[in-house]
């Protein structure tokens, strides 16, 4: 079924006559309409130049994080051809192969120090880049670092073997005796453990924990490797090259220890987290309320998602990811959380008011942030509508241009919808609550939308897309089909913001 919510208007549950009152939480922070004291045409033309102004920001440091990147690569090779390296790729067959192995494992362990950055969770690189896309670089570039690691040492030991007139396994022998050479084979085979396990079908096997747990192998291989870096060979003991690596990484290993370990320790310790109502939502989905001090300081914004720990007997080992499901209000932030997996489940049913919480973050640029147009989209699938909900009190609209869709199996699974009808009246926001399983195109393939509602497309519910940003949360697949019809339906690619529940 659909209901539909017009600027002005508030639809209820199906069959109700009247809208179900809205929650306490949200209550105390929802504006009371009010009449506008600007035309709405002058309003969207206010923030189509500031969100235009905040999208020309956000490029710049983009752009400023790929030419740092840029230089992470080339400064290297640059100091290495500089340093002899240019005579000794031309000097002989072997030495051409030495000094291709040596590029190669430069380009290797520059890969290694950009994905340890994307990991770091460094504010101006998450802010910049946001949290799915660091993700995504951050894989990628472990594949580049493995395979450039194991091309280099192939490319070495032949041109070694070259030099030495042996066989490539005798040479492989030789190498063996030496100390660091050993750990650096060690550290190769650690991250081609941690290079399988990052393969999508077997982090779904071994589940999130096990999967954490392995991963952090990747540190221990590059403690392993650094060694063999600076003393095999003298290739880096001294001059410019030395200096420059032991910079680069001695500031990649602060930035872990800072952003990973400390800054989450004292933001924990400063704001002092602690369960104030865990209430039910849906048979299978809860609202944890959070109470500390000083909220803001942390810099929490709607549709910001962070890591909570919550110090309660048989939860406390376990880290979850969750989005906020309102704005922070008066030192309290609330999420949402559907019992999808054991962990979820033993949360949901066990936690009690009053336990202690760790928070790491927050992360993300799935909120106004990236905005940039007048217009906006929030499109949420089942649990998705949590950030969805506090986006839509968080984020600057237009009446009568700005949609909420919520897309659920049934009615009874769409978590605060009280909420959202309450916000949307109040707001002049369209709401389209679409319930049913998803449907099968006449080609075979799925739709976004339920089986009643095929012939529907998007752009049917929203109007048109060229002057609006579109926010959609959700599983995966649910995502991007959402995502490839807005881009078919013009929605310029900078506008679209995903936000997809994968590790």
């Amino acid at each position: 079924m659909t209901s539909t919510l017009p600027p002005g208007t508030v639809a209820g549950p199906a069959g109700a006559s009247a809208p179900a009152p809205m929650p306490a939480f949200p209550a105390a922070a929802l504006p009371a309409p009010a009449q506008p004291t600007t035309a709405p045409s002058r309003v969207r033309e206010q923030l189509a130049a500031r969100y235009a102004a905040q999208h020309r920001r956000r490029t710049w440091a983009a752009d400023t994080l790929q030419v740092l990147a840029w230089m992470v690569v080339v400064l290297p090779i640059g100091l290495r051809l500089h340093d002899g390296g240019w005579s000794a790729l031309t000097a002989s067959a072997a030495g051409l192969m030495r000094g291709v192995g040596i590029l190669t494992g430069l380009v290797a362990t520059s890969a290694m120090v950009l994905m340890l950055w994307l990991a770091a969770r460094v504010p101006f690189i998450d802010r910049t880049l946001g949290h799915d896309r660091a993700l995504a670089l951050h894989k990628a570039l472990g594949q580049w670092t493995f395979g450039g690691l194991v091309l280099h040492g192939v490319y070495l030991v032949t041109g070694y073997a070259m030099a030495d007139q042996l066989s490539w396994s005798a040479e492989f022998a030789t190498l063996w005796g030496v100390g660091d050479f050993v750990l650096a084979v060690v550290a190769t085979g650690l991250l081609a453990v941690v290079a399988v396990t990052s393969v999508a079908a077997a982090r779904r096997r071994l589940g999130h924990e096990v999967w954490q747990g392995i991963h952090l192998v990747t540190y221990a291989a590059i403690l392993l490797a650094l060694p063999h870096q600076f003393s095999l060979g003298g290739l880096f003991a001294e001059g410019p090259a030395h200096w420059f690596w032991l910079a680069l990484w001695g500031a990649t290993f602060f930035v872990l220890l800072t952003h990973r370990v400390l800054v989450p320790l004292f933001a924990s310790a400063e704001h002092r987290l602690r369960v104030s109502a865990v209430t039910w939502e849906t048979p299978d989905t809860v609202a944890i309320e959070m109470t500390g001090r000083r909220i803001a300081q942390l810099g929490i914004r709607p549709g910001h998602f962070a890591h909570f720990r919550f110090l309660q007997g048989g939860l406390w080992w376990h880290q979850h990811p969750f989005s906020l499901s309102a704005a922070p209000h008066k030192d309290t932030i609330r999420i949402t959380v559907r019992m999808l997996g054991e962990g979820t489940r033993r949360l949901a049913s066990t936690l009690r008011p009053g336990t202690p919480v760790l928070i790491e973050g927050p992360y993300g640029v799935f909120t106004d942030a990236a905005r940039t147009a007048p217009d906006v989209v929030l499109v949420g699938f089942g649990i998705g509508v949590a950030p969805i909900r506090a986006l839509l009190e968080g984020t600057d609209v237009v009446p009568g241009h700005a949609t909420v869709i919520v897309r659920a199996s049934s009615e009874v699974e769409v978590a605060h919808r009280a909420e959202l009808e309450a916000w949307c009246r109040a707001r002049g926001v369209r709401l389209h609550v679409l319930t049913g399983h998803r449907g099968v195109l006449a080609d075979g393939s799925a739709s976004w939308l339920p089986a009643s509602h095929l012939h529907w497309r998007l752009t049917d519910l929203t109007g048109p897309l060229t002057e609006a940003d579109v926010y959609v949360c959700g599983p995966a697949g649910a995502t991007e089909l959402v995502a490839d019809e807005a881009l078919a339906a013009g929605l310029p690619p900078e506008r679209l913001h995903r936000e997809e529940f994968a590790w």
